[in-house]
């Protein structure tokens, strides 16, 4: 079962993180998962929403900053005083420091960072330790466009056959439907099909049982150590 750390061991340190990336490491996490987003100046950074009012002390869209102004930003005191002055990591710096260590999987948040992201991957040649996903269909077909060799991943909320014939149809390794929509018949068909079944959405220990159950690859989760104590359980 791929224990894929979301944002980070984002349940336990602030997401998208140095902290957060470490802790997973510690937790023994398969691989990091992460969001990327464009700055202003062209230069790209781990971000899940479009603006930075969530997860730290600053206002606005990613987009209107540059990448110096958002280091100036706490990333980490919206979590827990025990994180303040935690700042905004690179791209670059997630590569350098991380990619050696673990795996990593790049969602695409911002359709502007295709281009970069799938360049920055080459000029790294990490090209075998990383995968790339989104929920926008068009970014991920314009990154396959640029380098088919690249392990590719949808994320859909719908899980069904339609798209799983859409998603092999294109030369996607991956589908990476919403725990919810698991069923052992749709697995085992995209498992036919040639496909890695990778979830999402993952709230509590129970959804875990249903990753097993129906024959899941793995999932994002993030507590990346409730799947291994699922597994150390009597009966598991």
């Amino acid at each position: 079962m791929l224990n894929i750390a979301h944002r980070g061991a984002s349940g336990y340190a602030p997401e998208n993180t140095r902290a957060a990336f470490e802790q997973a490491i510690e937790m023994g996490a398969d691989g990091i998962e992460t969001d990327v987003r464009r700055t202003s100046d062209g230069e790209l950074v781990l971000m899940h929403d479009m603006t930075v009012s969530r997860t730290t002390n600053g206002n606005g869209p990613v987009t209107d900053h540059t990448l110096a102004e958002l280091r100036t930003l706490d990333a980490g005191s919206w979590f827990s005083d025990d994180f303040a002055g935690d700042r905004i990591v690179t791209l670059d710096e997630l590569i350098v420091d991380f990619s050696p260590r673990r795996p990593l999987v790049l969602e695409i948040k911002d359709t502007q960072a295709t281009a970069p992201l799938v360049v920055r991957i080459a000029t790294a040649g990490i090209g075998d330790r990383v995968q790339v996903t989104s929920f926008d269909w068009s970014a991920l077909l314009a990154a396959a466009a640029l380098d088919p060799g690249l392990t590719y991943g949808f994320l859909s909320p719908v899980f069904d056959r339609d798209i799983i014939r859409r998603c092999v149809r294109r030369g996607f390794a991956q589908i990476c439907p919403k725990v919810d929509t698991l069923t052992d018949d749709l697995v085992a068909e995209a498992h036919d099909a040639g496909l890695v079944v990778r979830a999402y959405g993952i709230a509590n220990r129970k959804q875990i049982d249903r990753l097993f159950a129906t024959g899941a690859d793995g999932a994002t989760v993030n507590w990346p150590d409730w799947i291994p104590d699922w597994s150390d359980e009597p009966g598991h």
